[in-house]
């Protein structure tokens, strides 16, 4: 087509239409344009005015259109023969119409007023921009394709061209398109942005907040925001198109026009940097706005926020502040804002404005002080803005030069309260502030300012200047020069004994003191230490005490001569009364944490006698007479063993007092002698060394408690000596080469280790003193109930508690033992450790190899009753000790072991099928030592086993395979001797089983090795099993071990092909089964229940009997 044919086509009337002269097809919204075409007039006027009756059943504001688009007139009303006068008018009226329309443009009756619209006035070719307008916000709708596909719009030329590829396929307009489509044509964006206006100026007049144009305003806002977050860049050309509406916005009574314009300037200030003039002008629009009825408080201040924070920093003038202080919900709004905000950058904003305000104004109470004050109060400062509140006041303070003094008292009056309430919620801030200009003022007047201001600080005397210094009180008492510090130590005192204690906060005095008593001059704290004793009704007396006691313990650290004065000192002022006034509780506490003090590490005794007198440990339950005791000992301190003795003494009267305290009170020191044991071993100075062993032996020579409080003390102290013995074993340093015997008795090693501490480590004393303390040990447990060593099979699942206390306190100690005497320079001292605990707790044979036998099979256990973790290294170890041992019994001992009864061949043979090739290595050699007992019922097996050791060393499963064997070789053996031992042995490892004191995990253990044993004869051996453990799982019964959940379904195996004639020969057999199929209790979420297992029995049997 030409450019003439076009520019004739653009003036060509909408009545020049073909479609007008025919009436084959004609435009409908709710007919098939061929049933339209058969309509007449009066068909659908009256179905227009019905609409428009119904509608005004909803909105009064379509009243008007009765006298005119839905008049009788109308029905011979022709748009083609009307002058424009006329076409102009009816257009005006068909636009106001369907402008008012649009929010209820979903309503079947304005579907019906658009039917007669569209019949009469033909708006889809006269008005087809206020039609798109009207359904636009529906863009997603069908209705919406229904009304587009009503226009003539493929030309190119037309405006709405774009949408012209929906109306053949009918499909809706998406929101990606629509959006899209917003920001690459602008006049879209503006025709959208007049939608609005146009709403607005519909409904103007009308009483009410508009809310049926909520879907304009959504509809605006969730097509501009998205559109402007789409783009890549914000160009002008969009600012410029966008802020004559924006401004409109702001300036709006409509709350959701409101709204909807501060989703707009919120997404300008993240997606583009704007012009300084511009954010000026958007700030003080938005601050106005927020003036303005109704008031969106929240949103506002929420727009606010993200355009200073997202713009040039300094861009907003001072033009806002002028309204938003006048804000009464400002701050109340930033209350709430800032529990789930940052509200900082408005604070940024405002506060530096509000400083300057409150200094330049004269009068008393006005806005910024009422706004200042709530914000400081209420509002929480955070990102640095509390230093900028500090250095803004202490600044515009010291800008105020040339006044009178009659002003600057007034003043000060004023900002008085400000300053003390900023104080009291950001101390530290102000602190910094007022600490970095101290060195920075120079001139007379200036430093009278400063004078001024710290005045009216609560903590002004920190920050006076000292006259013989030249600097403040807070500087002088870090001064590098120790005569300062001491002299400003005593300016603090003066400041105390004065009455000018009001001028130095708590907080400050605190800190001063505490770094001043940490100082590396005696006399900056012996002077620091007067202070302290002034402020004891001052400072709380827990910090006091730790103040203390941290002084005493630099003690290791300080040379005593220099010192001992100070720490004298310090130890009286533990024993003030007024620390523990109205406080006993304090007072035991201290009384413990001196306790480490009495320990002696060298012949300096004047400290240690110090604290003996003190009148906390004289008082002390644990320590009394002890003063007395150490004053007769000092009489003879020029004797050589005079540390070992004193520490001697010290332990022995420790153990009397404790022993001499009635029940409940010796527990409870008890624990806290324990927990002070813990925290000296943490400790690393050589008095912190020499009070974990004193008081470790303390601990020791307890003989008189109850089992439970024993065995509960003895696993305290194991604890407490596992680490560093887990380190002696494991330290692979040589010996020195100066030979050093070992001390018989723990006083003389510790004599020894104390005299060896110096300059060079003396962790081989050390270590004896170590072995001193687990040889007492040993020597100390005990078990008040040790029935439990007469059985033969020692279970852990039927022990009761303290029993299995013990016991696992002997596997810890065989585990450390045996480890530190494989090899290593103190092999030797654990050897005879090993030696000791045989002697003390497994003196006769069978003791020792049931002991050993729970060490081979306890990795199995899944219950873990002992508390004890037996790996595969200690199970090795184990297993080569247990030859060892075997090899060198007398005959008859060797006999006794490998009896039918004994639990060393069961033992050994789960062991063969360990995952762990060592295991099964040492188990055969332990084996191997078994084998010379030839009475043995289990010897056919034994000698099989020996003959196939490759073979079980390299695969753990090959055992069930050799078992099955011999199961089957029993069968069909033709010497019937031959066969008579084999089937014995075999029923004898069966009977291991059903014994009710073999632990569930070495029987289980034991069927996974006979997994390939099977028959009627086996099944009827392991029925008790079965008929016991049936019989815990009921409902009512305690739940099962694991172990024992496990071996039921490995008795329930053994219902298989090969047992099954017994179910029709036993009734016994065939009922425990039934019980088995229903018992449906699950005991552990991971394995069956009993049911299923023997469900799955029954599945996998092919034949039965």
């Amino acid at each position: 087509m030409t450019s003439l044919a076009h520019q004739l086509k653009r003036l060509a009337l909408p009545q020049s239409d073909p479609n007008l002269l025919t009436r084959r097809e004609v435009a409908s919204l709710l007919f098939d344009p061929k049933d339209a075409a058969t309509m007449d007039r009066s068909t659908f006027y009256a179905l227009g005015c019905t609409g428009l009756e119904e509608l005004l059943g909803i909105e009064p504001a379509f009243l008007e259109f009765q006298d005119t688009l839905f008049s009788a007139a109308s029905l011979t009303l022709e748009r083609s023969v009307q002058s424009r006068e006329v076409n102009d008018k009816l257009d005006a009226g068909v636009s106001l119409f369907l402008t008012r329309l649009c929010p209820y443009f979903l309503l079947k009756p304005a579907h019906k007023c658009i039917e007669w619209l569209l019949h009469r006035f033909h708006i889809q070719l006269y008005n087809a921009d206020s039609l798109l307008a009207c359904a636009l916000p529906y863009h997603d709708t069908n209705l919406f394709v229904r009304v587009l596909q009503l226009l003539k719009i493929k030309d190119a030329t037309n405006r709405w061209s774009w949408l012209h590829c929906l109306q053949k396929p009918g499909v809706p307009l998406s929101r990606g398109a629509l959006i899209t489509h917003c920001y690459t044509d602008l006049s879209f964006m503006d025709f959208i942005c007049c939608m609005v206006t146009k709403s607005i100026q519909a409904y103007s007049g009308r009483s009410g907040s508009c809310s049926q144009l909520r879907v304009i305003f959504s509809f605006y806002a969730s097509t501009i925001v998205p559109a402007l977050d789409a783009v890549d860049k914000v160009s002008d050309a969009i600012i410029s198109k966008l802020l004559p509406y924006v401004q409109k916005g702001l300036k709006s009574s409509l709350t959701d026009y409101k709204a909807a314009t501060y989703m707009v300037v919120c997404q300008l200030a993240v997606k583009v940097v704007m012009e300084v003039s511009l954010v000026d002008t958007l700030t003080v629009q938005i601050s106005k706005s927020l003036l303005r009825e109704p008031v969106l408080a929240k949103e506002g201040v929420g727009c606010l926020i993200v355009l200073l924070q997202n713009q040039k920093e300094g861009a907003a003038g001072p033009r806002a502040f002028s309204h938003l202080r006048s804000m009464p919900a400002l701050v109340p709004t930033l209350q709430v804002m800032v529990a789930t905000h940052d509200v900082s950058p408005l604070l940024r904003y405002l506060l530096p404005h509000l400083i300057h305000a409150f200094f330049t104004c004269s009068s008393g109470e006005t806005d910024e002080f009422r706004v200042l004050e709530s914000v400081l109060q209420d509002v929480p400062l955070t990102k640095g803005l509390d230093r900028t509140v500090a250095r803004l006041l202490l600044d515009e303070y010291l800008s105020r030069t040339g006044l009178s003094a009659e002003n600057t008292s007034a003043f000060d009056q004023r900002l008085l309260p400000l300053v003390r309430l900023f104080e009291s919620k950001y101390c530290g801030a102000l602190d910094g502030v007022l600490a970095g200009h101290v060195t920075d003022i120079s001139s007379t007047e200036q430093k009278h300012l400063f004078h001024q201001f710290l005045s009216l600080s609560m903590s002004s005397g920190k920050y006076q200047i000292m006259g013989d210094s030249d600097t403040s009180l807070l500087l002088s008492l870090k001064h590098p020069q120790p005569s300062v510090r001491v002299s400003a130590v005593d300016h603090l005192m003066s400041i105390i004994t004065s009455g000018q204690l009001q001028s130095l906060d708590k907080a400050f005095l605190k800190d001063a003191v505490t770094d001043r008593l940490k100082d590396d001059v005696p006399e900056v704290v012996a002077a620091a230490l007067r202070v302290l004793e002034l402020l004891f009704d001052v400072l709380d007396p827990e910090d006091i005490v730790l103040c203390l006691l941290s002084l005493l313990h630099r003690a290791d650290l300080l040379v005593a001569e220099l010192w001992m004065p100070v720490l004298t000192e310090a130890v009286r002022l533990l024993s003030d009364p007024r620390l523990g006034k109205g406080d006993a509780e304090l007072v035991q506490r201290v009384g413990w944490r001196l306790l480490p003090f009495l320990v002696v590490a060298s012949t300096e005794l004047r400290l240690t006698s110090s604290v003996a007198r003190s009148s906390i440990l004289t008082q002390h339950p644990l320590t009394l007479n002890w003063a007395q005791e150490l004053d007769e000992l000092m009489k003879s301190s020029s004797q050589p063993d005079f540390v070992g003795l004193v520490n001697e003494r010290l332990v022995s009267t420790l153990t009397k007092n404790l022993a001499s305290m009635e029940h409940f009170s010796r527990r409870d020191a008890l624990e806290k002698l324990a927990l002070l044991v813990e925290q000296q071993q943490r400790g690393s100075g050589l008095r912190a060394r020499a009070s974990f062993l004193v008081l470790t032996q303390t601990l020791l020579g307890l003989g008189e408690l109850s089992e439970t409080q024993h065995l509960l003390t003895a696993q305290r102290v194991y604890m407490l000596l596992e680490r560093p013995l887990l380190e002696l074993s494991r330290d692979d340093r040589q010996e020195a080469e100066q030979h050093v015997s070992a001390p018989s008795t723990f006083s003389e090693a510790l004599t020894l280790y104390l005299s060896r501490c110096g300059p060079e480590s003396a962790d081989h004393e050390f270590s004896f003193v170590l072995m001193s303390l687990l040889r007492d040990f040993i020597s100390a447990l005990r078990c008040h109930d040790a029935s439990f060593k007469g059985e033969v099979w020692w279970n852990p699942e039927k022990l009761d508690t303290n029993t299995c206390c013990y016991l696992g306190l002997l596997c810890r100690l065989f585990s450390i033992v045996i480890s530190g005497a494989a090899e290593g320079p103190a092999a030797g001292s654990f050897r005879v450790l090993m030696k000791l605990l045989v002697q003390v707790h497994l003196r006769e044979p069978p003791m020792l190899f049931r002991f050993l036998c729970v060490l081979w099979g306890y990795g199995g256990n899944h219950g873990d009753q002992l508390d004890v973790k037996v790996g595969a290294v200690l199970q090795t170890q184990a297993l080569y000790m247990g030859g060892a041992l075997l090899n060198i019994q007398p005959a008859a001992v060797l006999e006794e072991l490998a009896a039918a009864d004994s639990p060393l061949f069961p033992s050994l043979l789960c062991c063969l099928s360990s995952p762990v090739r060592e295991v099964r290595r040492s188990a055969l050699d332990a084996l191997q030592s078994l084998s010379g007992a030839k009475a043995s019922p289990f010897q056919p097996i034994t000698e099989k086993l020996l003959k196939t050791q490759e073979e079980i060393i390299a695969d753990p499963s090959y055992l069930s395979q050799v078992l099955g064997a011999l199961h089957d070789e029993c069968r069909c053996v033709k010497v019937k001797t031959q066969q008579e031992k084999l089937q014995a042995s075999m029923q004898q490892l069966l009977h291991s089983v059903q014994t009710p004191c073999c632990p569930s995990y070495s029987a289980a253990g034991l069927l996974r090795a006979l997994s390939h044993v099977n028959g009627q004869v086996v099944l009827s051996t392991l029925l008790p099993v079965l008929d016991r453990l049936l019989e815990q799982s009921g409902p009512d019964a305690p739940t099962l071990l694991r172990d024992e959940a496990q071996l039921m379904q490995l008795v329930l195996r053994k219902y298989n092909e090969a047992s099954a004639p017994l179910l029709a020969e036993d009734q016994n057999c065939l009922d425990l089964f039934v019980r088995a199929l229903r018992t449906s209790t699950q005991q552990h979420p991971d394995i069956p229940s009993c049911q299923i297992f023997a469900l799955e029995q029954v599945r996998l049997t092919r034949t039965w009997a």
